[in-house]
Order: structure tokens, then C-alpha cells, then sequence
């Protein structure tokens, strides 16, 4: 499976034969990606990094040769049937999450539901991502060790010197409902979560913008850094700092991890990870894993997440899920 990264810059494949490295565990496993890459004395590495930085599972694929050009289009998908959509799993996780709310353990938790799918044949990774690529304009686009999805988040851009990032937090389908205290309450901890980690390798910040970020049905509350990195910084040394936002587990985080490893049915592999590229320079660009699937043969998992907050409700947030799980499933064939 060659690894594909896909955005408005343009599209990178990887060809040949490739070295796919297990880069371990805990914030070393960036700098571990970066010194592997540059062992192996090639240009770039794909790489896919678990949610849990203590769980195994990341992936690091750093091909003969990289390429651009445009991915194939029309390209169809094989029926496939639902073996699990999650629901069940995810009320009883609501149930959990909230009351640790309430006790005050945790202000926000980020509860991720899983559904399954399974079809008569292998899925091909290359096809959903092309499918992906068409449908979700502006999106970053990715296919790495089987898996694959369209993130409208930006985790980290290193580029020629420039840092820039794009935090989301709070979803609707109608962009008033983003100026609620709930969705406002959301980005808050987001921001600042992202705003500190930054702060430690820029030398300054020459923007920051809130914006509204549509995505199909859906809008989200975004808010743009940008600026000059530290001399020296690499994406590696950014990640490390950096992951997992508030965006995609909670606060406090560390409260907030262990809540998601408690009510969670089965661990988000490299769902809700940093999945993107980086070259022996060390620049960058890292994505988080949302809106994606893992691939197994002819079986696949999909994932989407949602904050919790004091306040929030059972059925707007079910809801939620359901409104990120279409843009997989759309690409799928299911709708």
C-alpha cells in the first residue's frame, strides 16, 4: 500500500520499496521518525502516529521515491455490509463521561465512537482516498499503513522557517449554533492547549485569526497561528510538544486521557494521531487523523468524536458523530 498525503499544496505518493519503521512510544517516537529518515539516506517519510502516546502501533514508511500528480478519479467501491455501528458502545461511554464531568474530574472529554464495516473483498486504500480527495476540497487527505480519511484539521505546518497551525473545536450545521457557550467553552480550552505548545518554538506570532471552517454539512470554529520558528526547530520537535490537543482528547489532558482509556470500548489505534509527511530538513506537514478509517483486508473501522462539556446533550451529540462518519461513508459507497 504506497502511502498518499493530498492538500491544496499539491499531492505526494510514495513508490518503490519501502522502509516502514515502528518509531516506539512516548515523544521520542518523532525524533525517532526524523533521525530513521535521515539513516535511510531518502528524501521524505509518510508517517501515522497513534493517539495514545503510550500505545504501539505508529508507523513510519519512508519510500524509494515520492512523487506528485493527481490521484484517479471515479474510481468505485465493493458492497459492504455494517457489523457494528457503535451506538450502543457510545451511550454507555456518554454516561460515563458525563458523570465525571459533573464530579469534576474532567471539564471536557473528547468520546470518539467506533463503527464497523465489512465487505466481500479486500478494500483498496488508493481507491477510498481518491473518492476522499474529490469529495472533501480543502481537506487534508491521507493514506498511510491502511489508514485513510479527509482531516479538515491542521495540526502543524513547518515550511521554509513558518509555523502555522489551525485548531478546530465546535461543530454545527448551522453556523450560528458556533457562537453557543458550549461550542464556545470548546474552543477555549483548544486554543490556549495549542496556543502554549506553539509558544515554545516560535519566536513570535504573526497571526491569529478565529475563522469559521465549513466541511460538507458541517462548520467548525477554527482559529489560525501563524509565525517564525525558533532556528533550528523541526516538525519532529513541534509534535512532541504538541499532541493531543484539547481538540481530540480534552482537559485536563492528562485527566482526560485516562478517562477516554476507561469509557472507550477499544482503543482509537491511530485515529484522532498525527498522520501527515516529513522530509530530512524537518519540515513538515501534520494533520490530525479525524474523518478516517482503518483498513484490514476487507474489513473497516471508522471513527468520529465529539467534545463533552458540562451541559452537553445525549442526541446533539450522537447527532454529531453521525454528521462526521458521512463523509467516510460517502466515500465508501453507504450513502
Amino acid at each position: 500500500m504506497n502511502p498518499i498525503w493530498a492538500d491544496d499544496k499539491g499531492v505526494l505518493r510514495g513508490h518503490g520499496s519501502s522502509q516502514v519503521i515502528d518509531p516506539g512510544t512516548g515523544a521520542d517516537r518523532y525524533r525517532n521518525m526524523l533521525d530513521e529518515l535521515r539513516r535511510s539516506g531518502r528524501d521524505l517519510a509518510f508517517a501515522s502516529f497513534t493517539f495514545d502516546t503510550a500505545a504501539n502501533g505508529s508507523m513510519v514508511d519512508i519510500p524509494e521515491s515520492v512523487s506528485g500528480g493527481p490521484l484517479a478519479t471515479g474510481t468505485s467501491i465493493g458492497p459492504l455490509r455494517m457489523v457494528d455501528d457503535g451506538v450502543e458502545e457510545w451511550h454507555v461511554g456518554f454516561e460515563k463521561a458525563m458523570l465525571e464531568i459533573e464530579t469534576g474530574r474532567v471539564e471536557k472529554v473528547v468520546l470518539a465512537r467506533q463503527v464497523t464495516l465489512e465487505g466481500m473483498a479486500p478494500i483498496e486504500p488508493t481507491k477510498v482516498a481518491s473518492r476522499l480527495a474529490t469529495a472533501n476540497p480543502g481537506c487534508y487527505t491521507f493514506s498511510v499503513g491502511g489508514l485513510v480519511g479527509a482531516s479538515p484539521e491542521l495540526l502543524v505546518s513547518l515550511r521554509g522557517g513558518l509555523v502555522s497551525t489551525l485548531a478546530l473545536a465546535g461543530t454545527a450545521t448551522d453556523p450560528v449554533e458556533l457562537g453557543s457557550a458550549k461550542i464556545s467553552e470548546e474552543h477555549r480550552h483548544v486554543s490556549a492547549s495549542v496556543t502554549a505548545a506553539l509558544g515554545l518554538h516560535m519566536t513570535g506570532v504573526d497571526l491569529t485569526e478565529q475563522v469559521i471552517v465549513p466541511h460538507g454539512n458541517m462548520s467548525h470554529v477554527g482559529t489560525r497561528i501563524a509565525g517564525p520558528a525558533v532556528a533550528g526547530t523541526t516538525v519532529a520537535d513541534i509534535l512532541a510538544d504538541l499532541h493531543p490537543t484539547a481538540a481530540v482528547a480534552g482537559y485536563p489532558t492528562s485527566a482526560a486521557l485516562d478517562l477516554i482509556r476507561e469509557v472507550e470500548p477499544a482503543s482509537r489505534g491511530r485515529y484522532a494521531g498525527p498522520v501527515g509527511w516529513i522530509d530530512s530538513n524537518g519540515d513538515g506537514v501534520f494533520a490530525i487523523a479525524l474523518r478516517c478509517g482503518q483498513i484490514e483486508g476487507s474489513r473497516i473501522t471508522l471513527y468520529s468524536g465529539g467534545g463533552l462539556v458540562a451541559g452537553s446533550e445525549e442526541k446533539p451529540e450522537l447527532h454529531e458523530t453521525e454528521l462526521k462518519l458521512a463523509p467516510m461513508l460517502e466515500a465508501l459507497g453507504q450513502r
